[in-house]
């Protein structure tokens, strides 16, 4: 049987006979029969028998049909035998090493990139420009990003516009914006990646004025820096400026829509409660042709949930040919806020069913589907099982979650329990959990534990202390009561007004209690 697949690929491929001209490299490797069969390897399971043939003719060391076939194995993602065919090359060029290093940056390899490159350095291979922009996009950090940078300046390439563009990538990405900055200042030339780099940077830190700036001085904008400014608006808790410059790049015309803007705009409706718009950009996506991938559909999910449109939130999921573990996530998250936690529950089933292995973002929203159901046992199964069967980390959100869980239901000795076994230091959300969980089954001396500790971690938040306050005034304890209360004077504590906001001809108006200042208000 083997056999005769080997004969039936020998045939597809048409392999000429070996013949004395091709046994030497070749002079002109373009005109060569041999690279006319590199041309005519359409199939992944063709390489092997095309290298057999460079071994056989002597032409495997020639560095032209290396590279070739080389990529030919990146093509088709087969990097471990495109690695097993670099390392018995014996005197690869700069290109082939950097067709294996570009692989490795591109597939998110990033210490295998970084091997690969020592590796190069050891065996006396020069790197070039093309070099250091896919070594730089596996670079995550500082410290390793500043000695290529070195290297970068004593090769005296720094001048080269794709190198300077990467080291400011790499800057960006560890939240460097001060020495990107410097790369960026020192450019003799700029282009609109160069902008796009920065802008991003100063989004990711907050720092959008800076952001802003620099993004409108970019001479030509494009589809990416649009996408970068909107996106920094939406999740730095903007919402309103992303919409509104979402709008601007829609009036501004000749820019594509990007995926990157559409999600920030869909994710702004959801932050503001904003299902009309949602619903138009959802038309929009429909109208232009624009298909609803995971990461659109994962948005778009999100959006009709936190809108309430559970309907509709439900009917895009069904319809998505393609889920991403963020799109199982969202779904369960929206269902578990809109209380269907049966359906929330059947979901959870057809994903783990479905092989879709479960992250930590996963396991928050299953102990939020419990607690709003008041699943205690099937709370416990998932936080203890899944920690196990998918190594699962437990972080703070998940045991905030299921202290709630267990305080909601009574358990509240166990939930104080759950606190002092817990590998980390509890958060003001843990112990506000159980601060609640108190006040509903009136657990004081618990209670009293719990406000200690909170005054130590959030001292200005007059929620807890009034919480208290009113437990003491339940039970009849006016001298603890006015005791709480003279803490809250004589600290700094504020109480967090009230508010709420309204959706008015596309407007938002947001009223706070005791404020007076909005022009509506009579």
């Amino acid at each position: 049987m083997e056999a005769c697949g080997t004969a039936h690929l020998t045939a597809n491929l048409a392999l000429p006979p070996p013949s004395r001209h091709l046994r030497s490299s070749p002079r002109n490797p373009t005109k060569s029969p041999t690279l006319s069969l590199l041309n005519r390897a359409t199939n992944p399971a063709h390489l092997p028998q095309v290298h057999a043939r460079l071994i056989k003719t002597n032409t495997s060391d020639n560095n032209f049909y290396l590279s070739k076939l080389l990529s030919l194995y990146v093509h088709y993602d087969l990097l471990d035998a495109a690695r097993l065919l670099l390392d018995a090359a014996k005197k690869p060029n700069t290109l082939v090493w950097n067709i294996l290093l570009k692989a490795y940056a591109d597939h998110g390899l990033f210490s295998d990139a970084l091997s690969l490159f020592q590796r190069m350095r050891r065996s006396g291979v020069p790197p070039d420009c093309y070099t250091f922009p896919f070594l730089l996009k596996a670079c995550e950090i500082l410290f390793i990003g500043s000695s290529i940078h070195a290297l970068v300046m004593k090769l005296g390439l720094e001048a080269n516009l794709h190198a300077q563009n990467s080291l400011l990538g790499v800057y960006c990405r560890c939240c460097c914006v001060e020495d990107a900055q410097k790369v960026f200042d020192e450019m003799a030339e700029r282009d609109v990646v160069s902008y796009t780099a920065l802008v991003s940077g100063y989004a990711k830190v907050g720092m959008l004025e800076s952001a802003m700036e620099l993004f409108e001085l970019i001479p030509e904008r494009d589809v990416v820096s649009w996408g970068a400014m909107i996106s920094g608006f939406a999740q730095n808790g903007f919402p309103e400026e992303a919409l509104f410059l979402f709008q601007e790049m829609q009036r501004f015309g000749g820019v594509a829509l990007s995926e990157v803007a559409l999600v920030s705009a869909i994710s702004s409706c959801a932050s503001l409660g904003l299902r009309s718009l949602g619903l138009w950009l959802h038309a929009f996506m429909i109208r232009h042709g624009i298909d609803v991938s995971a990461f659109t559909g994962t948005a778009l999910v999100d959006m009709y949930g936190k809108c309430g449109d559970l309907d509709c939130a439900i009917q895009v999921f069904q319809s998505m040919n393609e889920k991403s573990v963020a799109t199982w996530n969202s779904m369960i998250g929206v269902l578990a806020v809109n209380g269907s936690v049966l359906k929330a529950l059947s979901v959870i089933e057809e994903m783990v069913d479905g092989g879709i292995m479960p992250n930590s973002v996963t396991l928050s929203n299953v102990l939020s589907v419990c607690r709003h159901g008041g699943l205690v046992e099937e709370g416990r199964h998932y936080f203890k099982s899944w920690s196990r069967e998918y190594g699962i980390v437990l972080n703070l959100d998940h045991y905030g979650c299921m202290v709630d869980l267990l305080g909601r239901a009574g358990c509240v000795d166990e939930a104080y329990r759950l606190i002092q076994s817990m590998p980390m230091e509890p958060n003001e959300v843990v112990w506000g959990a159980l601060l609640g969980a108190c006040k509903i089954h009136g657990n004081i001396n618990l209670a009293e534990k719990a406000l200690e500790r909170l005054v130590e971690l959030d001292p200005e938040n007059g929620g807890n202390y009034t919480l208290l306050s009113n437990m003491y005034a339940e039970l009849g304890r006016w001298e603890d009561v006015e005791r709480v209360r003279a803490m809250m004077r004589d600290g700094t504590v504020v109480k967090t007004r009230g508010c709420s906001s309204i959706n008015l001809n596309s407007t938002i108006h947001e009223f706070s209690a005791g404020n007076e200042s909005h022009p509506g208000v009579l």
